[in-house]
């Protein structure tokens, strides 16, 4: 992933090194990983009413097999910031965060009431992992980025079918949920819903956020 990868996509960046930080300092301490990362919607959410674990859980992940492909599949979506511009994306991506976390809520919910206990147990634990945005700018990808055709071993595929794959690798029982309602997420602020598209962050945090992305661009470059 090197510098040059990302050009024109700095909030990319800033994702993907705000993961690393993140999962680096859960593997460095086991009581942080316990605090921030584990959710189960029953009690976590429905008793103790721990809402920000909702957030905490998105911070990092807890596998290196799960962090390198977060990383790839994150790096390889970077085409999605330079086709909405970096001040959009970074709308985007906060704003698919915010309403996907609600729909994972609702969709967890519905689970509970809808499916039998022995089935449930398994969706009650949420996986942790920014899957979430990352499947909600998925999501984007399918819908902006062209696929190109590619030859390997022989057979002629799509070039987007690494990033596909890596992320059918981040499935399992506690990441449906959430996988879900990232991709929905993604699909709402496709449609423009409650005119999602038009929201920006304010130009105080714009400016901080292109200040601390120049600071890491320099110190890089020393």
């Amino acid at each position: 992933m090197t510098a040059g990868g990302l050009q024109g996509a700095p909030a990319t960046k800033l994702w993907i090194y705000s993961v690393l930080i993140f999962s680096l300092v859960f593997a460095w301490s086991p009581a942080w990983r316990h605090a921030l990362m584990r959710l189960r919607f029953v009690p976590h959410i429905t008793r103790d009413w721990q809402i920000w674990r909702l957030a905490s859980i998105q911070l990092g992940v807890a596998t290196t097999t799960e962090l390198m492909s977060t990383l790839v599949i994150v790096y390889r979506m970077r085409s999605v910031e330079r086709i909405l511009g970096t001040r959009k994306f970074a709308a985007f991506v906060f704003v698919a965060g915010v309403v996907g976390l609600t729909l994972s809520v609702v969709l967890l919910a519905g689970a509970r009431w809808m499916l039998p206990a022995r089935i449930y147990g398994a969706v009650n634990m949420v996986a942790g992992g920014p899957l979430v945005t990352v499947f909600a700018c998925l999501a984007q990808y399918y819908m902006l980025v062209p696929s190109k055709r590619v030859r390997a071993l022989g057979v002629t595929v799509g070039d987007k079918w690494l990033t596909y794959g890596l992320a059918a690798n981040l499935l399992g029982e506690s990441a449906a949920v959430p996988a879900l309602a990232g991709i929905m997420a993604g699909a709402v602020y496709a449609a423009d819903v409650a005119g999602l598209k038009q929201w920006r962050f304010p130009q105080c945090v714009e400016h901080a956020a292109v200040r601390l992305m120049s600071l890491m661009t320099s110190r890089q470059a020393r």
